[in-house]
């Protein structure tokens, strides 16, 4: 395997099994096994558990930063790009619980390090938000008189509710229920111009 992809293998077997035990009852043994090597494949990657647990937590907050920027530039409308967000966000949520599992669980340990990386990530991924608002503004496709800061506080309160409903294995929104919150959003957000913003 080549080395990138055998580091991404590495992170994403430390994903699931720091998600499931935190960090103070994962070894590196654990993931390893998880991972399909050997223990000493670990160490070619990664100088000890703390760095590889860092990496991980890395590791979830890119993922979303570079998804997210990825969909905003596929989407020239600021305000369509938004709800794709958010439908991409759902979706990943049920593809791969374990990454927001971990985030939480790292903040749950309180662990300093962690919490600096997890504000550091959450906002800038506010920041990002804030600053679609604000092109869809320019667009002409929400308000001005919103705030784009409280648009985007708005935006990520409605992210976490999604994080504490898988958390609890809550079943998930279908297609008709996200139209009818992607709408509701709408209408507090994006009025006069929402028509169409249901991704």
């Amino acid at each position: 395997m080549p080395a990138e992809a055998r580091r991404q293998a590495i992170l994403a077997a430390a994903m699931r099994v720091f998600a499931a035990k935190g960090y103070a009852g994962a070894g590196t043994s654990d993931v390893a096994q998880a991972a399909g090597i050997g223990e000493p494949t670990i160490y070619r990657y990664f100088a000890n558990k703390r760095e590889l647990y860092e990496a991980a937590l890395e590791e979830t907050g890119a993922h979303i930063s570079q998804s997210w920027r990825r969909i905003a530039a596929e989407h020239p409308r600021a305000i369509e790009a938004i709800a794709h967000l958010a439908s991409w966000y759902i979706a990943e949520l049920q593809a791969h619980p374990e990454a927001m599992v971990l985030r939480l669980r790292s903040l749950a340990e309180g662990d300093a390090e962690a919490m600096a990386g997890a504000r550091e990530r959450y906002a800038e991924l506010e920041r990002f938000v804030g600053e679609l608002y604000a092109r869809a503004q320019e667009q002409g496709d929400a308000p001005e008189a919103v705030s784009p800061r409280a648009a985007a506080w708005l935006f990520m309160a409605v992210g976490s509710y999604f994080d504490v409903n898988a958390l609890v294995r809550r079943p998930t929104l279908d297609q008709p229920q996200l139209a009818e919150l992607f709408s509701v959003l709408a209408r507090a957000l994006w009025q006069p111009n929402a028509e169409g913003v249901t991704g």
